[in-house]
């Protein structure tokens, strides 16, 4: 885009409030609402609070940077598209303008108005509504933090936004050369990758998840054991002994008498067996004794 500073007036004046309370700009919304966060973190005085300080400092950094280099882009450098296309650019229909102007107020007052009623120390606003450990509430703690890391956020964010102006205006040809040398083109296509997130989360955590889904999982446990010891195996073993069994049936009736008749007298004696030793023995013996006749019978028969 760029130069439609004078084309789009309205949307301009929105873009650059926004912005400035985006970057936490003193005395905006966004300045109370990070200068909170970052003074809280900080007041913890524990290691994983001191990297979210720095961490949300350098965001502080880079957000100024970026916001104020989209300002200048789009509307302050010299026009970049087609003369037809630039002058065709029109601010925005009067229902949308009336709601960015209503919430541009707030962008601009609120933060400054209500910040000692919503989140000054020793407020009641949202009393019992959200619950904090005790351990947590180091409100007073952030209160009389170092003043160098009160200012330190609001420090940065001015630096980005003035840098980030001061380069695009006036070193614009500098930043080409630095993105098509040797050291940034590695910079750019890093960031311009997401840091090869994609690439390790997609070869490294996701493929090995797929190949152990697969090869283990699915071929060895659903296909392998479950297949084994469920209904495969649990088919196979009856067609095995339903076949045992019909072979041993000769038609005679006397055969047919003789093998009720030891069913009979083995079922009641295991029967008498359990009312006499159940208690002295224990159960899973029998367990043990008929597996092992099971590979005694299956060994003598291969």
């Amino acid at each position: 885009m760029g130069g439609l500073k004078n084309l789009v007036p309205f949307t301009y004046s929105m873009m650059v409030i926004g912005s400035l309370a985006l970057i936490g700009f003193p005395f905006l919304t966004g300045f109370y609402s990070k200068d909170v966060i970052l003074e809280v973190a900080y007041g913890k005085y524990s290691s994983a609070g001191h990297f979210s300080y720095v961490l949300g400092s350098v965001g502080a950094f880079l957000t100024a940077f970026y916001s104020t280099r989209l300002i200048y882009l789009t509307f302050l450098s010299a026009p970049n598209g087609y003369k037809a296309v630039i002058t065709s650019a029109y601010d925005s229909s009067y229902q949308i303008c009336t709601a960015l102007a209503i919430l541009a107020v707030p962008s601009v007052f609120i933060g400054f108005y209500t910040k000692d009623m919503i989140i000054g120390l020793g407020t009641d606003f949202w009393g019992n509504s959200i619950f904090v450990l005790p351990e947590n509430m180091n409100m007073i703690d952030a209160e009389f933090i170092p003043h160098i890391f009160k200012i330190l956020p609001v420090v940065l964010s001015l630096l980005g936004a003035t840098s980030s102006f001061i380069l695009y205006t006036f070193s614009s040809k500098l930043l080409f050369q630095f993105k098509i040398s040797f050291l940034g083109k590695k910079i750019y296509n890093f960031l311009n990758k997401k840091w090869f997130f994609d690439k390790v989360y997609n070869e490294y955590i996701a493929q090995f998840f797929f190949r152990f889904g697969y090869n283990i999982s699915y071929k060895i446990i659903d296909r392998g054991i479950f297949e084994i010891f469920g209904p495969m195996g649990l088919s196979s073993s009856i067609l095995k002994k339903s076949s045992l069994i019909s072979n041993m049936q000769t038609g005679y009736l006397y055969h047919i008498t003789l093998s009720m008749l030891i069913g009979c007298t083995l079922l009641l004696g295991v029967r008498q067996f359990w009312l006499i030793l159940g208690s002295l023995v224990d159960f899973r013996l029998f367990i043990l004794i008929f597996i092992l006749i099971f590979f005694l019978i299956k060994t003598n028969k291969k």
